[in-house]
């Protein structure tokens, strides 16, 4: 049986609330940082609630740098896999919203390609900013 947490509001609620406002993705330490106002001091308790968000597929790891961000498609919409350009140079992350190039590559599941769900495909491209 589950612990029950002594914050007011479910740390889980916080980080997302966090990630929703930053502009750039943040890592974990980053987050508890944010929350440590709230009376969230220990990295398990960020990296349980991140692991709990993306689950949920709300938040996006991105594996190239560690860091994680908030989904920002529509609340309505729901989608197995997610496709992220990362600049190499700024390490700006955006989350492409083509939902038919997206839909398209989660037919490869049809295929017998086992992908995982909420699956994130990272793009290292150079953003217009520094192609400049």
């Amino acid at each position: 049986m589950a612990r029950p947490s002594k914050h007011p509001v479910h740390p889980r609620d916080l980080a997302l609330a966090v990630l929703k406002k930053s502009k750039k993705p943040m890592s974990a330490y980053d987050v508890l940082e944010k929350l440590s106002a709230h009376g969230i001091k220990g990295p398990p308790v960020i990296y349980r609630a991140l692991d709990a968000l993306i689950t949920q597929g709300i938040v996006h790891k991105i594996h190239a740098t560690g860091a994680y961000i908030a989904c920002n498609c529509d609340a309505n919409h729901d989608h197995a896999l997610s496709v992220l350009t990362i600049c190499g140079d700024c390490l700006d992350v955006e989350e492409l919203h083509d939902h038919g190039v997206i839909h398209h590559l989660e037919k490869l599941r049809g295929k017998g390609v086992p992908l995982r769900n909420h699956a994130v495909i990272e793009l290292p491209i150079t953003c217009e900013s520094c192609a400049a």
